[in-house]
């Protein structure tokens, strides 16, 4: 004869129930998230939290889903929520400083980064923004630059092309056609994102090689099937391990994530046959420093004119040209830069 179960155990078994299907329905919001579709990703999320008041987790990517739409406002309560649920969750914490610096609030933004370090003292993120708004001297952190990318992979392009008026991939294109290079010609794309300056010149030059950091930014690239090899590393341990030969080296808005440049230089001198181009896009340091670069307010490296300058002599290229441009607009105010045409010099 069956036991009846006692009302405690029937409350526990429909607990557990709740419990798995909250997950179930976080996983389903996970997945809709995943591919986009932000409004299918909310509706699971909330089902989630409606069966687990407490699920922070659940409650932050709700909050991350927010910022997607540019919902900022529901994206900063969702994050006080998680926060106040466990406030031990460093990473809304993280994400809490990153919203005060979308909001221009440096005094916020620095106490979450600080709030962040105490959860963890090794947050790479935190650490290297927070010495960016001290003004402290500190090479570019790579975990920061992949963590940046990855978060920023899926929207990357729309905001890069639509709200910041990015034009270097064009800038880029134009110059290429003064210098002329062979169609046939090999060329290689640093930093190469979600794939812009492939997109603008692949009708042109098919035989395309792309390398970047961030895994989620190579799989955006991958979707437009327009390179012939991808790879995900870091280009300094790219350009060391490379043995392959190319006839043009492009990094567009790299140098911005990168202190020390000698390596590379000199690690791109030998990946250019004996006289290939190499352009690139530097945010110049206007300051009168004895520093050959600083890591400024905005996260991002600016380097002097007479550094990089050096090093163009030093590894053996002519300068072509160098040019002020506009790199982009933020806040309506356009971004100098300055872009570098160098030829190398045959052995």
């Amino acid at each position: 004869m069956k036991t009846q179960p006692t009302i405690k155990q029937a409350f526990e078994k429909d607990l557990t129930y709740d419990q798995n299907l909250a997950i179930e329905y976080h996983n389903l919001g996970l997945l809709y998230k995943e591919n986009k579709e932000y409004e299918k990703a909310l509706v699971f999320f909330k089902k989630a939290i409606k069966l687990n008041r407490e699920f922070y987790i659940c409650i932050y990517d709700m909050a991350m889903t927010y910022d997607k739409l540019n919902k900022f406002e529901l994206c900063f309560f969702y994050l006080e929520k998680a926060i106040k649920i466990n406030p031990d969750f460093y990473e809304a914490l993280y994400s809490m400083a990153q919203y005060y610096r979308k909001m221009k609030n440096e005094k916020k933004m620095q106490e979450f980064l600080q709030k962040t370090l105490q959860k963890r003292s090794d947050h790479p993120g935190a650490n290297h923004l927070l010495s960016s708004l001290n003004g402290e001297s500190s090479s570019y952190s790579l975990e920061y630059a992949r963590d940046l990318f990855d978060r920023y992979a899926d929207f990357f392009e729309d905001h890069l092309v639509n709200t910041l008026n990015y034009k270097v991939p064009f800038i880029i294109k134009e110059k290429l056609k003064s210098l002329n290079p062979p169609k046939n010609s090999r060329i290689l794309d640093l930093g190469c994102g979600t794939g812009l300056l492939g997109k603008t010149l692949i009708e042109v030059f098919p035989n395309l090689v792309g390398v970047d950091i961030s895994s989620n930014m190579i799989k955006e690239t991958r979707k437009k099937d327009i390179y012939t090899e991808l790879y995900i590393n870091d280009i300094d341990t790219f350009l060391l391990k490379n043995e392959q030969e190319f006839d043009l080296i492009i990094a567009p808005d790299v140098f911005i994530y990168i202190t020390d440049l000698q390596t590379i230089f000199s690690s791109v001198k030998k990946s250019l046959n004996h006289s290939g181009y190499f352009i690139f896009t530097i945010e110049p340091l206007m300051e009168i420093t004895t520093e050959n670069c600083q890591l400024e307010k905005s996260g991002r490296v600016s380097h002097t004119i007479k550094y990089v300058k050096s090093l163009c002599k030093n590894n053996g290229f002519e300068i072509i040209e160098n040019e002020e441009i506009t790199l982009r607009e933020e806040n309506k105010i356009g971004q100098k830069g300055v872009v570098f045409i160098l030829k190398a010099f045959p052995e």
